[in-house]
């Protein structure tokens, strides 16, 4: 099974693709950017605004002071940094520089960062003024996020299968895997985050509210929209970006499917006029309900859901056809090959990681000697190519009667309704017998307009209607309502292990 190419670049008119090429690596993507956007605005905050000729000297500079502290060639550069115009410009000078970026989260601890620095072999951390206080027992140099050195260093002679960035994944403590992506893993995914099906392709506005330690808001925004010549904001955090939204009037946002709750909700407080301009939202790292289609619709804005993961430089996916494919993730982007195992789904082509940073064994779990990358997620394809997540191999549920239940297969169903907001199925006893049970998060407009007892009516009686739909052995036999929302991961997705 390959993937569908005309799918994507039939959203792209000549001129777009003209301008739009696949290229390798960062620095070719920054040399091409400055010429083709010169005077164009790159990178703005509340200190400093870069067109892209600028952005380019501001990256020499960097790479001038990396050069000058004699940090070896592919030595691991990290950097904890809000999402400003330094935190920018040092991921992109960073592997420009040969050397390999790591960015870290701006929630991180002491400890955690201690162990993070150790295991991941940093060789020095950039860290912004308010960070440096965690720094204090660090024994590697600490470079001053604001800072350039005097020159204007050439970007080094990398090449596609450089490795370009550490991603952490699985967590952010000192346990987490480190996903090593080269160059060429991270401009394919630049270059298929281009793609819009909206006609918004070139010179977006667009606020940078997913932290750049996440993999999804660091290739389809980031660096998808320096790929376009577009203009990117700066933001301390989440609350402090959604407000800027009224000012920016960004015309294209990367959101995870909380936030997109959250801005919804603002937009209903505040009127309409608040997402004024807004064309299109691409969403992913956790499931897309669709009723945030329906719901974005009313404001005239296009709703993108994609899936992806870390170690396939996030894009594997991407729907535009919502309406008509409500419960798919779309079809393939281009430069990968996807087969099915057992309904697991495999990935292979130049997006695919080198590997987990010092971890052959949990390397040699998901990566074959052939390249190919088991997913661990369980999917179907229909006749024209849309692919539906069904579930996650380690989190199906075996039944007393031998039957793999996948969880998740049961909360796409209910999350369906127009009362319910978020659940989680697990593996429960009811009567001393293994059951399935449900834990059900209520919309909040449904939980104002009903008292609790009337609302748990009316959601179980909808839970009935539901199980009605699923096979037998599929439905919920103990259900129970949350007051409080689940305790999630960095992704907003709910966190299975705590909740």
């Amino acid at each position: 099974m390959t993937n569908s190419t005309d799918y994507f670049e039939d959203m792209l008119s000549d001129y777009e693709r003209s301008l739009l090429p696949y290229v390798e690596t960062i620095p070719l993507l920054l040399k091409k950017c400055a010429k083709d956007f010169e005077d164009k605005v790159a990178f703005s905050d509340d200190r400093l605004t870069l067109t892209y000729e600028e952005m380019y000297e501001n990256i020499g500079r960097r790479i001038n002071l990396l050069d000058s502290m004699n940090i070896p060639s592919q030595g691991h550069v990290a950097v904890l940094c809000r999402n400003n115009v330094d935190a920018m410009c040092w991921f992109l000078a960073i592997p420009s520089s040969g050397r390999v970026v790591i960015m870290l989260s701006s929630m991180i601890n002491v400890e955690t960062l201690e162990k993070l620095v150790d295991k991941f072999d940093v060789d020095a951390l950039v860290a912004e003024e308010c960070f440096l206080p965690l720094t204090g027992n660090l024994s590697i140099p600490i470079i001053s996020a604001a800072e350039c050195g005097g020159e204007v260093s050439p970007m080094a002679d990398v090449t596609k299968d450089t490795t370009a960035a550490i991603f952490l994944t699985g967590g952010t403590t000192g346990e987490a895997k480190g996903v090593l992506l080269s160059h060429g893993a991270l401009m394919r995914g630049a270059k298929n985050g281009t793609y819009k099906p909206t006609g918004e392709v070139l010179f977006n506005r667009y606020i940078l509210l997913l932290p750049l330690s996440h993999i999804f808001g660091t290739v389809a925004g980031f660096l998808s929209c320096i790929y376009t010549g577009s203009t990117i904001y700066g933001c301390n955090d989440v609350r402090s970006g959604l407000m800027m939204i009224p000012r920016v009037k960004p015309t294209l946002l990367v959101l995870v499917p909380g936030i997109v709750e959250l801005t919804l909700n603002l937009a209903k407080l505040k009127g309409e006029a608040f997402l004024e301009g807004l064309k299109c939202i691409v969403c992913g790292g956790a499931p897309v309900p669709p009723r945030l289609n329906k719901e974005l619709k009313k404001f005239g804005i296009h709703l993108y859901p994609g899936y992806g993961m870390t170690e396939g430089a996030n894009f594997t996916s991407a729907n535009i056809n919502i309406d008509k494919k409500p419960h798919s993730m779309g079809r393939i982007y281009p430069g990968q090959e996807v087969k099915l195992v057992d309904k697991e789904l495999w990935i292979r082509g130049d997006n695919i990681m080198k590997g987990y940073y010092k971890d052959t064994a949990a390397t040699a779990q998901v990566l074959t000697k052939d390249g190919w990358y088991k997913t661990g997620d369980l999917v179907s394809f229909d006749d024209e190519g849309y692919i539906t997540i069904i579930g996650r191999t380690n989190n199906l549920i075996i039944l007393p009667n031998g039957e793999n239940v996948s969880p998740e297969e049961i909360e796409d169903a209910f999350n369906q309704s127009p009362l319910i907001q978020d659940c989680l199925v697990k593996e429960d006893t009811v009567g001393g017998q293994p059951m399935l049970s449900i834990e059900i998060l209520p919309l909040p407009e449904a939980a104002k307009s009903h008292s609790p007892v009337e609302l748990e009516s009316l959601i179980r009686e909808e839970a009935k209607k539901i199980n009605n739909t699923l096979p037998s052995f599929k439905q919920v036999a103990k259900i129970s309502l949350r007051t409080e929302d689940f305790k999630r991961t960095a992704a907003l997705k709910i966190d299975r292990r705590d909740s």
